[in-house]
């Protein structure tokens, strides 16, 4: 019976020890002044996460974190000072149950040092096959620059990482990253199932596959009907123009990237409209911007069809997230092809039409 009551009060203290595991982190090139750091999901679903860290208090710098991660979990960081400056820090935090030390280097966000399991795998694997053993210079964007586009290099590099590391969660939380910014692919679909039964059988993959079943949107399948408004603000459905190829964009009126874009795709339709080419926009602006909607399709000359998906960032009925996106589909409606930049149209349209 003593025996027994020993055993129960060592195991008592082995989960009080492992409930009250504590993260020590510093910030180094930053002014010593009151702040508080924030652990945040960036542009990933919150779901995805085990909850909320909770908030730490700058002291001298430093601050204590718990850590009852259960799975290895990837964030971003702001502090309290970026508001109205920075949404996110762009340096990512892979926290698992072995971290124990976070060195934040304010000036330079991708060169902190995190310790743990995964947050070795991302900085002495998972970089060193991005480029491919090439030396890193974590001071420069090309790596975050080549994961934030649409286009498909990303992907191939994160399939072949799978294919090679099916256990490795940094890949897993980069797919992530990947759907929650551009939904669904066919590159993207075939990384997913790559991964092992062990990863499968987690939360995260288990939530992310069923996005990616859900997803409205996806490439050889047929673009969704919707409800929509015309530029004159009447309600209408989505219709597929006759033509051979269609080029959806997504944009809103304050979008910059989105304005950038306007000068090539209107040297695309005098180019290819002739030859079977067409072009639908759809803006996902509010309510409060729909004037000035008008007012851009107007000052811009945008002589093809226009829709309004009015308040998207509330209801987001189609998953788009990032702007502009572009999707290609053909003359029966079916999504032949998504991620991809108005160059790599323009070739496509030159080699088809």
């Amino acid at each position: 019976m003593m025996k027994r009551f020993f055993t129960l009060v060592l195991v008592g203290l082995s989960l009080l020890a492992s409930a009250q595991k504590k993260m020590v982190g510093q910030v180094i090139g930053k002014p010593d002044k009151p702040d508080t750091i924030f652990f945040g999901s960036g542009n990933i679903d919150q779901k995805y996460f085990n909850g909320p860290v909770a908030p730490a208090e700058l002291t001298a710098n430093r601050y204590v974190l718990n850590n009852n991660v259960p799975y290895p979990q990837m964030y971003r960081i702001h502090f309290a000072s970026d508001k109205n400056v920075l949404a996110y820090r762009q340096g990512y935090y892979f926290i698992d149950a072995a971290t124990t030390q976070i060195t934040t280097n304010y000036a330079s966000d991708n060169c902190s040092q995190i310790n743990g399991n995964a947050a070795d795998e991302y900085k002495n694997r998972f970089i060193a096959f991005v480029t491919a053993g090439a030396a890193y210079n974590c001071q420069a964007t090309d790596m975050a620059d080549m994961f934030n586009d649409p286009a498909k290099k990303a992907d191939s590099l994160l399939l072949r990482y799978v294919q090679s590391n099916p256990n490795s969660y940094v890949a897993l939380w980069k797919l992530i990253e990947r759907f929650s910014m551009w939904g669904q692919s066919a590159l993207r679909q075939q990384t997913l199932v790559a991964f092992s039964d062990k990863i499968k059988a987690g939360k995260p993959w288990s939530l992310l596959n069923q996005d990616f079943i859900n997803s409205k949107i996806k490439e050889g399948g047929a673009f969704p009907e919707v409800n929509l408004k015309g530029l004159d603000l009447a309600a209408t459905r989505f219709v597929v123009p006759k033509a051979k190829y269609t080029l959806i964009d997504f944009w809103f009126a304050r979008c910059r990237p989105c304005l950038d874009t306007i000068p090539e795709l209107k040297k695309l339709y005098t180019a290819y409209k002739a030859k079977g080419f067409e072009i639908v926009s759809v803006s996902v602006d509010e309510t409060k911007n729909v004037p000035l909607w008008q007012q851009r399709v107007k000052e811009h000359g945008l002589n093809w069809t226009q829709y309004l998906e009015e308040n998207n960032f509330q209801h987001n009925e189609l998953g788009i997230k990032a702007f502009p996106t572009f999707i290609l589909l053909d003359e029966h409606g079916t999504i032949i092809q998504k991620d991809f930049d108005l160059h790599d149209l323009d070739k496509f349209l030159k080699e088809n039409l």
